[in-house]
Parts: structure tokens; C-alpha cells; sequence
């Protein structure tokens, strides 16, 4: 390739690493700007996601995603042209280039070990708010339920320990939270026979056979959402008793495990006291995620609906 010839190559591959540093960065501004236009209405289907997206987390981690990935991609590019004379001549100088790699590599390295975290991250973001919303759907049903003596209509303890209401709503929370819970080998296991034991006759069902998630790593995952996820509802405005159609707001509160190595220090340390040390394993890391979600209580239903038929 003559040097006439190459000038437009490397000007094609210079815009096209300018493009993909500018990927990320458009896709969380889109993200940004749909969350900022879309109405927050409460009980709405999407306000959970639309409040998610907008949440400093989750805007925080896409920025350091966005900025690390234009940061490696930009660091390719260097690279790319410190060896295109090289390339031109068609004479590598491989001790160069060994160097070169050396001194880059630890660089890139910590960069994708923290688009990784940054990534996981905003995934376990929204499924904190997806269980805020789950404990929300879950306590507007609850709430209104008689379980006399122990919680009348519209009467909630504040232990799930003795309040079967709260313990229903927090299980929920659980679940949703459970895809993006810690399941390492160091943590102990839960009872989760029955679930196991359903998800082995649902793929039966279909001819397959349980994957290798389905057992001690499920009880696991499972033990640990339960250990690290907390849910609160605010009190009844007026007293003891939520009215019929009031709000009802469900906080909760999940302490997300940061798995990636280097750069679960590093998101512990930005964190600040939201970071924290868990007490398992050796220099594991987590970070509390908040979120909360209101809906309208649907209050005591005591009749029965009569349908009427229009006469034939």
C-alpha cells in the first residue's frame, strides 16, 4: 500500500473509532432524555423503569461506562497509529511493539474491569426499583387484607418476622431482586428445595434437564437476597389504619455485590458509605441500592359483585 493509499484508510479508521467512543455516550443521553420526558405517573407500567433510569446510580455508572469506553477506545486508536509506519513499511519492530502492549495492557485492563461493574451495576439498579415496585403491587393487596388477630384490614406490623402481611411483601421484593444476587461458593446456602424442585419439573416439562444453576448455586443466590434486601412502608397518614385509596409508599433497600475484582474497591470507595465490606469470603465488596415506588392502596372490599345479564 502506497502512503497516497493510506492516507484514506487512516482516515476511515480514525472516524471510526471517533463514532464508537461517541456510542455511549448518545445512548445514555437518549436514556437521560426519555426518563426526563416521560410523566411520572404513580402506579404507571413503566414509572418504575423511567424512574430507574433517572436515578443518580444509575446515571453515575453510565457515565463512567460511557467515558471508560471512549477512554479504550481512544487508547486503541493510539496505538493504532503509534505502529502504522510500521505497518506501512511492512517492518514490525516487535521489540516495540511487546513494549507497547506491556504498558498498555494493565491500562486497558482496568477499564473493562470497570465498564464490567459499571454495567452490572445498572442492571442490578433496576432491579432493585423493578422490587420496589413489586413490594409496592404486592403491599396495596396485603394491606387491605384481614388476618385477624394478628393484622386486621388495613393494619401492618413493622417486623416480618411477626407480620405475615410484610413478610408477603418482602418476599416479593425478594424474587425480584434474586437474578442479581451473590451466589458465591463462600456464602451459605438457603432452603430453596421447592424452588429448585419447580424449576426442575418446569424444564422436564419441556424435555430438558436442569442446568447447572439449579441447585446449590440457586440456594445461594436466594439465601443472600433474603439476607440483604429490606423493605419499609411508610405509616398511615391518619393513625393506625391506611384508608381506602391512600398512597402507599414501599421502600427498599438491597445490598448489590460487586463481583468484578479491582473495580469492586474502586465503586465501594465512590460509593462512600453506601459502600460497604460483606461478611463472607475474603475482601468481598457491596453497594446499597435504594429505591422506592408509591401505589394506591386498594382498600377492603366487603361485598360481593353482582353481575348482571341483559335479559335474552
Amino acid at each position: 500500500m502506497t502512503a497516497g493509499q493510506a492516507q484514506p484508510v487512516r482516515r476511515r479508521g480514525a472516524t471510526a473509532l471517533r463514532t464508537a467512543a461517541l456510542l455511549p455516550a448518545a445512548a445514555l443521553a437518549v436514556l437521560a432524555v426519555w426518563a426526563a420526558a416521560t410523566p411520572a405517573r404513580p402506579g404507571g407500567a413503566g414509572s418504575w423503569v423511567a424512574k430507574a433510569v433517572a436515578s443518580p446510580v444509575f446515571l453515575a455508572c453510565g457515565a463512567v461506562l460511557a467515558v471508560s469506553a471512549a477512554a479504550l477506545v481512544a487508547l486503541a486508536g493510539a496505538m493504532w497509529r503509534a505502529g502504522a509506519t510500521e505497518r506501512r513499511r511492512r517492518r514490525a519492530q516487535h521489540g516495540t511493539i511487546l513494549l507497547e502492549f506491556a504498558l498498555v495492557l494493565p491500562i486497558a485492563l482496568t477499564l473493562v474491569l470497570v465498564m464490567a461493574q459499571s454495567s452490572l451495576l445498572m442492571v442490578g439498579n433496576l432491579c432493585v426499583n423493578y422490587a420496589a415496585y413489586c413490594a409496592a403491587r404486592s403491599a396495596i393487596v396485603q394491606v387491605p387484607d384481614n388476618l385477624a388477630p394478628a393484622e386486621g384490614p388495613n393494619v401492618i406490623g413493622a417486623d416480618p418476622y411477626s407480620s405475615p402481611k410484610l413478610l408477603r411483601i418482602q418476599s416479593a421484593a425478594v424474587w425480584a431482586v434474586l437474578p442479581v444476587s451473590c451466589g458465591s461458593a463462600e456464602y451459605p446456602e438457603g432452603d430453596a428445595a421447592r424452588l429448585n424442585q419447580g424449576v426442575s419439573d418446569l424444564l422436564a416439562g419441556y424435555g430438558a434437564d436442569a442446568p447447572g444453576w439449579v441447585g446449590p448455586y440457586l440456594a445461594r443466590k436466594l439465601r443472600y437476597a433474603q439476607d440483604h434486601t429490606t423493605v419499609e412502608l411508610d405509616p398511615p397518614v391518619g393513625g393506625a389504619e391506611y384508608a381506602s385509596a391512600e398512597d402507599i409508599v414501599a421502600r427498599v433497600s438491597h445490598t448489590f455485590y460487586l463481583s468484578i475484582p479491582y473495580a469492586n474497591w474502586v465503586f465501594q470507595k465512590f460509593a462512600g458509605a453506601d459502600g460497604v465490606d460483606l461478611a463472607f469470603g475474603q475482601g468481598e465488596r457491596g453497594m446499597v441500592i435504594r429505591a422506592d415506588c408509591t401505589l394506591t392502596n386498594q382498600g377492603v372490599q366487603d361485598y360481593v359483585d353482582v353481575e348482571q345479564f341483559p335479559p335474552q
